[in-house]
């Protein structure tokens, strides 16, 4: 049994899946304050590191922590909502909740209100677990990403100090320092640490254990209209989505697909595609835009419409081809600015590069328009997603291949992978000096892998 325990916390939703559950020494599944101290003091007694573990949904391998020898601290029993504040706006939650269940919380007392990040895996992923891939979803093109939504983290150090984080300016830049060492605290505060620096760190800052989250009520404009814009090419497609940015239109959904080589859903949607979906007021505008594009049909349809698009959307990555299986080789290609504008040929070099590694395209969507962090910058563009078909003899070698040779392509064309997807390849990144100068002053011990891990080690993860 407890061999089992230590191969389930270990598993993840990447394709980085073999764990050797041996490599985990000890699993704690704390409940309050005082076995997370306890957790970090065996690690720290017996010299090891420690992963944090929340939902697993995540597609980068990082909550695995490799086949190094190491401690892992679940946060699965760390589901408190502690209080909901409406007249501030804000909910205190233990790390291990999901937004969906904290959102059950929130809608039993008020149906209006609810808190905005949705990743798709939302019913699975935790909190904790979101700040530390900064993870976003539809909302975020009106609520911003994770770190846009945490009002103020409580997190442990290699040494149990606990330390908490409140934000005092918008850009997450700035923060006030609360630590149970002064002296701790002073470095901190001193070195600007700060909810942006968690977030996208994958766990290497300390165990996250409580966050304060900013709840808001649904849209004000009670009057929305659906819409889908058809593109003829990506290129039409890269456009809408640049002038809606432009633009600024308050989406409160926009969902593109982009490819679909599924005959059941090309013939349902006719990608490339747009789902959108905005306040009556902005009808005049996004209708003008998309009519302005050459190529582009533009049709207002009733929300019964909508709605199974949408659906087709969010199954999308369920459906496997008629014939064999999909693979989720690599995740969020954020594509920004011009390169919107060159959108055929960058996915052209996309599918060019997955075909020269023996995959073959299958299906391509993404949040459209969208908003992520890169370094302390926030990007508006699309975070496309894609799945393969994986070849007939399909080895281990092939995968990590064809995720290098993707990488090299997002570095080499302008495309930015969202920060869990390119940290185990790139170690020259402002994110990777920020955390390794604040991993310094808090121990280095928690998940050291993603900061000095080698290409060799990775390719031994895949299965």
């Amino acid at each position: 049994m407890e061999k089992l325990q230590k191969y389930i916390i270990g598993a993840n939703a990447s394709i980085f899946q073999k764990i050797d559950p041996d490599s985990n020494v000890k699993v704690f599944v704390p409940e309050n304050e005082e076995e997370i101290k306890a957790a970090i003091a065996f690690a720290r007694e017996n010299n090891l590191p420690i992963t944090s573990k929340g939902g697993g949904s995540g597609m980068s391998g990082a909550c695995t922590g490799a086949s190094r020898k190491k401690v892992i601290i679940s946060s699965m029993r760390m589901k408190k909502v502690l209080e909901i504040n409406f007249d501030e706006g804000y909910a205190v939650v233990e790390a291990g909740i999901t937004p969906d269940e904290l959102n059950a919380e929130i809608q039993q007392r008020k149906p209006n209100w609810k808190f905005f990040v949705a990743p798709s895996s939302r019913d699975i992923a935790t909190v904790g677990g979101i700040l530390s891939t900064d993870g976003g979803g539809n909302d975020a093109w009106l609520a911003g990403t994770m770190a846009d939504n945490v009002l103020e983290v409580e997190l442990f150090d290699y040494h149990g100090n606990k330390i908490i984080v409140t934000k005092i300016d918008n850009d997450n830049k700035k923060a006030k320092i609360t630590c149970s060492s002064k002296e701790l605290q002073e470095k901190l505060q001193k070195n600007n640490f700060s909810i942006i620096d968690i977030a996208g760190a994958h766990g290497t800052l300390g165990y996250i254990s409580k966050l304060k989250l900013l709840i808001k009520p649904l849209s004000e404009y009670n009057n929305q209209r659906f819409a889908l814009a058809y593109a003829g090419n990506l290129n039409a497609l890269g456009k809408i989505i640049y002038e809606l940015i432009e633009a600024n239109i308050p989406l409160t959904y926009g969902e593109a697909i982009v490819e679909a080589h599924h005959p059941e859903i090309s013939r349902k949607t006719n990608p490339p595609m747009l789902i959108l979906e905005f306040p009556l007021d902005f009808q005049e505008k996004v209708q003008t835009i998309c009519k302005s594009i050459p190529d582009v049909n533009f049709n207002s349809v009733n929300k019964e419409e909508f709605e199974q698009k949408k659906e087709i959307r969010i199954k999308m990555a369920k459906r496997n081809p008629p014939e064999g299986y999909q693979l989720a080789l690599f995740e969020g290609y954020g594509i920004a600015g011009d390169n919107l504008l060159r959108f055929e040929e960058i996915i052209t070099k996309i599918n060019q590069t997955l075909e020269s590694c023996g995959f073959e395209p299958f299906i391509k969507f993404g949040h459209a328009p969208s908003v992520y962090h890169h370094g302390d910058k926030k990007v508006k563009g699309i975070i496309m997603h894609s799945r393969e078909k994986r070849p007939e003899k399909l080895t281990s070698k092939m995968v990590f291949e064809g995720i290098v040779a993707l990488v090299e392509l997002c570095e080499k064309e302008g495309i930015i992978p969202k920060p869990e997807h390119k940290w185990p390849f790139s170690k020259t990144t402002q994110k990777h000096k920020r955390l390794t100068e604040l991993t310094t002053i808090l121990g280095k011990n928690f998940n050291p892998f993603i900061l000095d891990s080698t290409l060799k080690e990775l390719a031994e993860l895949v299965l």
